[in-house]
């Protein structure tokens, strides 16, 4: 089968296809036939070394994939030959999704919606449980709470300000103004340009006495800047990698609990987000779809900034 390796860290190049024979599931494991895999940011980390202490190369990349079930491992009981299922692979120990077959653990995979197209399936794990984590499970979003997204267009963001409208929240949201008609018919009231000068005071009017949520995809001092902006018992949820120290005084006043997500994957959660993607309450929005052997080319696209949904990786 084809697969891509990073065979040397470093940039798109580094991306090489190798034949490697077919893997076997094993013990509670389910071999896939892989039709697509979301590309994400967090790849794009590994491909350049951001974990290179987890993940000595060579190695392989992609954790969003959709496909169909080819051979199911002893002790697999929900799965059958023949069932199409998505699912996000073990981050930092199981990558491999750019490939023709993948094998996981049957616990972490969900049966894909009848009426989610392969590549849309392969666009939700990741980036759409991640919001789901943050605003719900952590972030405990409810109708009419006020909530922040700081990066409201990116791939976690488009889902994330989806979550918090149907959610029934009023939902405020940065991004380039060039996607602002985007993330507003996503279901954000409010957007504000996070480039504009006097960002950070515009967010501060929109808060009517404090944010019960905000989200933090962008990383930097936004944990420390947003705290100001916090109601009562306000929560801050951010996703990102924190190398540098942040004050935290802000947050004493309005006794605020901060979050770190790093996400675990839920086969249960997948279901949940599938059946709303069905349902057509929750869209998967894909930019563009390449071919396996184009995988460096996804890569430097997603490097470049300036999505406006996914980019997917198909093997046929």
């Amino acid at each position: 089968m084809r697969a891509v390796f990073v065979e040397a860290n470093g940039g798109p190049e580094a991306l090489k296809i190798k034949n490697v024979p077919k893997p076997t599931p094993g013990i509670d494991e389910v071999l896939v036939k892989v039709e697509a895999a979301a590309v994400n940011p967090f790849d794009v980390q590994v491909r350049r070394g951001d974990y290179a202490a987890y993940m000595p190369t060579p190695h392989k990349l992609g954790v969003d994939v959709s496909g169909t079930v080819e051979a199911v491992g002893e002790g697999v009981s929900a799965f059958n030959v023949g069932d199409d299922v998505f699912y996000s692979a073990r981050v930092l120990s199981n990558e491999g999704g750019y490939a023709e077959y993948h094998v996981e653990q049957a616990q972490i995979i969900a049966k894909k919606p009848k009426g989610l197209s392969f590549v849309g399936a392969a666009a939700l794990p990741i980036a759409a449980s991640t919001a789901w984590v943050c605003l719900i499970e952590r972030g405990r979003l409810k109708a009419g709470d006020r909530v922040l997204i700081h990066g409201g267009s990116g791939g976690v963001g488009l889902f994330a300000v989806q979550i918090a409208h149907l959610a029934g929240a009023e939902v405020v949201a940065t991004s380039r103004k060039e996607v602002q008609d985007l993330v507003q018919s996503l279901g954000a009231d409010t957007t504000v340009d996070y480039r504009a000068a006097n960002a950070w005071d515009q967010l501060a009017a929109h808060s009517n006495g404090g944010y019960d949520v905000i989200i933090d995809l962008v990383g930097g001092d936004t944990i420390q800047k947003s705290l100001s902006l916090l109601g009562a018992g306000g929560r801050v949820v951010s996703i990102v990698d924190q190398p540098n120290p942040q004050s935290l005084y802000d947050g004493w006043g309005v006794n605020a609990e901060i979050h770190l997500v790093f996400l675990t994957p839920s086969a249960e959660r997948l279901s949940r987000l599938g059946s709303l993607t069905e349902r057509g309450l929750l869209k998967p929005l894909v930019e563009q779809t390449l071919p396996l052997d184009q995988a460096a080319e996804a890569h430097r696209l997603i490097e470049a900034g300036g999505r406006r949904g996914k980019i997917v990786i198909v093997t046929s």
